[in-house]
Formats: structure tokens, sequence, C-alpha cells
């Protein structure tokens, strides 16, 4: 809305009556324009509450997807949610192992496994390598394991202070911020009594882990940490660049 107002005001005086908003056009644009500066936050506190629920998000997902999840979450709905995010992953699977395979070729024999074991229903295998996986590619993205603590603070929290901007992407990030389900340490079960955890199933304390869901919730973080992280990290490398790179000036046409 700024770039567009701005474009407006840039303008010759003859050419600004054609773009001139009517009454009506302009308050749903104001309107829209107010509504889209609450998305950041709401996507925030969306992403940390499905976080506490074991599920992540991934890049792709829709905004109307996400807005339904929210409203399920809301009514403490979540069964509606795990079946919702289950359908969405499993519709989406092909796509994202894709990604992630091509993103980590070192890592493509024991991936591609999982995957397999994953789609064979061989939950017992899929889920262990799935966390453990995901911790190791944290661990390579950001120099710390998804799972480790500082002081009781993710030590996650510390190394997404990198990222800056935009707040969309922020907003999806928080839950590196912040102790999800699968991230919980021992004495905070009792938080998450019927969500996956991480260190009761890799300690091998559970015995009971090897469900369609505890696989798609282990798919999810995977999906989170080596799709949509990756993608953070690249456009805040992106972003970094043209900050210190000084504008060039056009050169004249030879």
């Amino acid at each position: 809305m700024d770039d567009l107002e701005e474009m407006r005001r840039s303008l010759p005086p003859e050419w600004k009556q054609g773009v001139e908003f009517d009454e009506q056009t302009s308050q749903v644009l104001a309107r829209t324009q107010e509504r889209m500066k609450r998305v950041p936050a709401e996507m925030a506190q969306l992403s940390v509450q499905l976080a506490k629920r074991g599920w992540y998000v991934w890049l792709d997902m829709p905004f109307t997807f996400l807005y339904s999840l929210n409203r399920a979450v809301g009514q403490q709905q979540f069964h509606i949610v795990d079946r919702a995010v289950m359908g969405y992953f499993k519709k989406e699977g092909r796509r994202i192992e894709s990604i992630i395979l091509k993103s980590f070729p070192n890592r493509a024999a024991i991936l591609s496994a999982a995957f397999r074991a994953h789609r064979k229903r061989d939950f017992a295998l899929s889920v262990p390598v799935f966390l453990s996986q995901a911790d190791g590619i944290c661990s390579e993205l950001l120099g710390v394991g998804f799972y480790s603590r500082k002081k009781g603070i993710p030590r996650t929290a510390s190394a997404a202070a990198r990222f800056t901007e935009p707040n969309l992407m922020l907003s999806i990030l928080e839950p590196l911020r912040v102790a999800g389900a699968l991230n919980a340490f021992e004495g905070e079960r009792n938080q998450h009594p019927d969500v996956l955890n991480r260190h009761e199933v890799l300690h091998g304390k559970s015995v009971d882990y090897a469900t369609p869901v505890n696989s798609f919730r282990a798919f999810s973080l995977l999906a989170y940490l080596g799709s949509t992280l990756v993608t953070a990290i690249e456009y805040q490398e992106f972003r970094d660049e043209q900050k210190e790179s000084p504008s060039s000036a056009s050169e004249p046409a030879g």
C-alpha cells in the first residue's frame, strides 16, 4: 500500500485522476492494510501454539489453511488440528521430500530410508530418524542443536537473533525461541502429556510412539528445519548482501 501510494504521488498531474481511489475503495484498502499489519503477530502466536502440539509450519502453507488451524486451536479442537495438518503433509509429502533431499544431499541415504519407512507405515523407524536428522540439520544450519538448552532457554533462541526481517518470516521462526512439545525436557512433559517427545523416543523411554500422527509430527519438524529455516537463511543472507553492496550506478549505453 505504501509503495502504491508513493507511485501514485509520483505520477504527472494529468495522470493522477485516473488512479485516484473512490471513498469505498480507499476504505477497503485501508482495512486490508490494517489487517495485514496484524498478520505477523497472529502467525507468531499460531506457530508457537502449533509447536506446543508438536506441529511445525511449512512456508508454503496457504493463509486460508493457517487461519482455519488458528480457529481450531483457539477452540481447543486439537483433533481437528491433528487431522488437518496430517492431511496437508500427506498431500505435500513428496514435494517436501524432494526439496529436503536436494538441500541436504549428504543426508540423502538416511532421509530416503526414513521417508520410505514413513510411506510404508513403519513408524517405529521413521519417527526416531526424522527427530535425529532434524536435530542434525538444525546444528548444521544454526550451529546449535534443536533440543539443546542454556539455562532453560532453547539455544536456537539466541541463534535466531540473526534473523531481522521480514516480519512475517520472523513470526514463522518464533518456535525457535520457545520450547514446544517435541523438545520439552523431562520435567516439562506434564505440559504436553499426549504429544510426542523427542527425549522419550530417542532415550528409549517411549514404546508406544509408532503412530501415524507422531510420524507426521516428526516429519513436520524436519520440513520446518529442512525447508522453512533454509529459506529464511537464504533470504536473510540476500538482504544482508543488499545492505552491504553499494548501489550500482547505471552505465551509459555503449
